[in-house]
């Protein structure tokens, strides 16, 4: 018994010889892939600008457009027997990278893409599109090559534009979340 208990005792010391410190506050790259020798590149000792300025995103490399079908709705609700009255409103943003020799990560905080806003001049917004939305948590990002087209299509339900609403002219305006520089803008006019 005494063997047994020396055996144990012995194995389980020089099974601990050979265990390593894994610490989060040491230094566990070798030195050799943080400063490599000579001039080759390392993304360890990477230029911190030079990344950054890989990274930006020329804002005048983008054209946002918007489509909207139909134009023109009406404050009254269709009535039983008309049946080609559209009960949605179609919001169509694209957006396009002009630049025929870049591409371009555009990355946003969560996941929302884009957000409508509907108003009737600077201070009267009638409709929001994400103020009732919750957006998933979790960074993302596009990716687009030169030329290249992002698009995004929205069915809004009508009653939900015309319910604070007064018949008249509105401008709509897309912006791309996280880059509101890279917008588009339409007119809706709302009859009675």
């Amino acid at each position: 018994m005494k063997w047994l208990s020396f055996s144990i005792l012995l194995a389980i010391s020089v099974s601990s010889a050979f265990a390593q410190d894994i610490n989060p506050s040491r230094q566990v790259v070798p030195n050799q892939f943080i400063n490599p020798p000579g001039k080759r590149f390392s993304i360890f000792s990477g230029d911190p600008e030079r990344v950054q300025r890989a990274n930006e995103v020329d804002l005048k490399d983008f054209k946002g457009e918007l489509n909207l079908a139909p134009a023109s709705i009406s404050k009254t609700p269709p009535a039983a027997d008309q049946t080609n009255v559209p009960t949605t409103l179609k919001v169509n943003f694209r957006i396009k990278n002009l630049s025929d020799k870049k591409s371009y990560t555009l990355s946003f905080p969560d996941s929302q893409r884009y957000d409508i806003a509907i108003s009737a001049g600077k201070d009267n917004m009638i409709y929001l599109w994400s103020a009732d939305k919750l957006f998933e948590q979790k960074v993302g990002a596009s990716f687009l090559n030169p030329g290249e087209v992002l698009s995004w299509t929205e069915n809004i339900p009508i009653e939900q534009i015309v319910k604070t609403a007064q018949p008249g002219a509105y401008d709509v305006k897309v912006i791309l979340a996280n880059y509101p520089e890279i917008n588009a803008n339409g007119k809706l006019t709302i009859t009675p």
